[in-house]
């Protein structure tokens, strides 16, 4: 018998009145706290953060003290500290990160968002339906929408000028994303499934957002399947107008081949990118950059701008809310999709 094709809803924004409260402009510097000071925090944001003007690194929350005394003293924080609940209610910090462990992110959000603050947040901003859905309760509740999740990608100045060079679509468009993304170190807390969601759930809203962005429309569907053991996973996505993006999220390929390539076709015309190393547009004529003069360039510290800079004017967040909600909901729908063996409907949409 053919599996019945499950639905997966994906949870409406709904803010007191219909629209968002409005956010206030700040005085610079914008006064930014901390919650977790691990590995990608202090690689690929901090050092971002403490160079740039008009930024202020208030506090820095941590669970010992000893970490968030050694993020203070590496990066310049003003105040470290244990408390969350004491910095939640200075009224001093405009913005709250939340870069912790997977299984915290929702809850923490929520707190922040219900204390008034504006929020960034590492992906994934939920690992269940049941979190997305406490985080929406509480911009609903708060009348505070001030949310940005770390798809950084989208940012990435490289994919920004090839998807600039590609151009406007009349048709539906074919994307292909290969994620060679290896294997797991032995001690990976990703290893712990039960607690902190699977591999795909914690990583895979960066490409599922990435092809959202290139398409510019958020996916209705999603199939997914996957080897035995769940090594390598293919994930089909479907979009309103017909086009349709190809994740292949594999861990047994070469460590010796890039880890992120893509190809987009529409309309007689390819856009590549390989790896954040170079781009090309395939035309009537063809356009291929340079390649990057020093390290991959993923786009974190252009979101970042971004996102300080939304603060700081009280403008729209970087990516809408509602963009970010149905990325999360796709990316959970694939589990949906693996035990169903069927496509998943993303009911609600856009």
């Amino acid at each position: 018998a053919v599996p019945r094709a499950p639905e997966a809803a994906v949870p409406e924004v709904r803010r007191p009145g219909g629209s968002p409260a409005p956010a206030r402009a700040v005085r610079a510097p914008v006064r930014l706290a901390f919650v977790g000071a691990g590995a990608y925090a202090t690689s690929m944001l901090l050092p971002h953060l403490a160079r740039r003007e008009g930024v202020d690194l208030s506090a820095v929350v941590t669970t010992t003290a000893l970490s968030a005394a050694n993020a203070q003293r590496k990066f310049g924080f003003a105040e470290a500290t244990t408390d969350l609940d004491a910095v939640l209610g200075d009224p001093g910090v405009d913005a709250v990160f939340v870069v912790t462990r997977h299984s915290s992110h929702a809850a923490l959000t929520r707190k922040a968002l219900l204390a008034g603050k504006a929020v960034f947040v590492e992906k994934p901003l939920a690992l269940t339906g049941d979190e997305l859905a406490g985080v929406l309760a509480a911009v609903e509740e708060s009348g505070n929408d001030r949310v940005q999740v770390g798809f950084n990608r989208r940012f990435a100045p490289l994919l920004r000028e090839a998807r600039e060079r590609f151009g406007a679509r009349s048709g539906p468009a074919s994307l292909r994303y290969l994620v060679n993304a290896g294997r797991l170190a032995p001690g990976s807390w990703y290893l712990r499934q039960g607690a902190e969601g699977s591999r795909f759930t914690g990583e895979g809203g960066h490409f599922i957002d990435t092809a959202s962005w290139l398409l510019g429309a958020d996916p209705v569907s999603v199939y997914a399947t996957a080897t035995p053991g769940g090594e390598d996973l293919q994930v089909v996505l479907g979009y309103p107008d017909g086009s349709t993006a190809t994740l292949s999220y594999v861990t047994t390929g070469s460590p010796g081949f890039p880890k992120e390539t893509v190809d987009l076709v529409a309309d007689g015309r390819v856009l590549r990118l390989d790896d954040f190393v170079r781009a090309s547009v395939y035309g009537r004529g063809r356009w291929v950059s340079s390649r990057l003069p020093r390290a991959r360039d993923k786009g974190q510290s252009a979101q970042l701008a971004a996102f300080v800079r939304a603060v700081r004017t009280g403008g729209p967040m970087p990516v809408p809310l509602e963009s970010l909600v149905a990325t999360t909901a796709a990316t959970l729908a694939v589990r949906t999709g693996l035990a169903a063996g069927a496509p998943v409907t993303l009911a609600g949409a856009r």
